[in-house]
């Protein structure tokens, strides 16, 4: 075989070294969005400032994400601790409910709420970017209050009649009514009344059936 035979083989057949270019660009653009994000906030970012600051083309960008929102979303996503996709089992509900609330609130009261109230906005024009991130972020914390009442009824902590999708509405909504409206701080006093009150709740759904078969006896 010719040297030049050989140089066509090893041409094919030898790996690349080094990280591939696509994901170094990738990293360049979502670590470049969330800089300005941090600095100059979400009003700044859109895909010229990204673009410029990554050293990438708007077609590369484009590429990957429709908008700016994609790139923040895929950010929080990746940037979620692993302990935070994981339900936790401290074996009551009252404390699995706080080991969720308590960092959500935290963070939503610090630089994640501006974040957050951003891409909620961006859902309401952008009917692909709402499904994106109802069916990703939102869909993942939603999970780990269904996993958590599911145990609840298995240990006979409620009864099996709750709603599970209702629970995390519960839990959820008046995070994010508080988050949008700013009528009330987000703060531990919050977040212990929030559980306090819907394990109440949920706990009313049985002392209601009971009441209701006592009553048709």
């Amino acid at each position: 075989m010719t040297d030049l035979a050989n140089a066509e083989t090893n041409s094919v057949t030898r790996p690349r070294v080094g990280r591939p270019r696509s994901v170094e660009s990738r990293r360049a653009i979502i670590q470049s969005a969330m800089t300005i994000l941090q600095t100059d906030g979400y009003a700044a970012l859109n895909i010229e400032a990204i673009a410029a600051k990554a050293g990438v083309s708007k077609q590369t960008i484009y590429r990957w994400w429709n908008s700016a929102a994609f790139i923040v979303l895929e950010a929080l996503l990746a940037d979620m601790p692993a302990q935070e996709s994981i339900a936790p089992d401290t074996g009551t509900l009252k404390s699995d409910l706080l080991e969720l609330v308590r960092p959500t609130v935290r963070a939503l009261s610090q630089r994640r709420g501006p974040v957050f109230k951003a891409l909620i906005a961006e859902a309401q024009a952008d009917a692909r970017f709402a499904e994106a991130f109802r069916t990703s972020l939102m869909s993942a914390h939603r999970e780990m209050v269904r996993a958590v009442v599911g145990r609840a009824k298995l240990r006979g902590e409620v009864v099996f009649d709750v709603d599970e999708e209702l629970a995390a509405d519960m839990i959820f909504g008046p995070i994010l009514f508080r988050l949008l409206n700013g009528h009330a701080p987000l703060d531990e006093t919050f977040a212990f009344g929030l559980v306090d009150t819907t394990v109440a709740a949920m706990r009313f759904v049985e002392t209601g059936m009971r009441r209701a078969a006592e009553a048709a006896e």
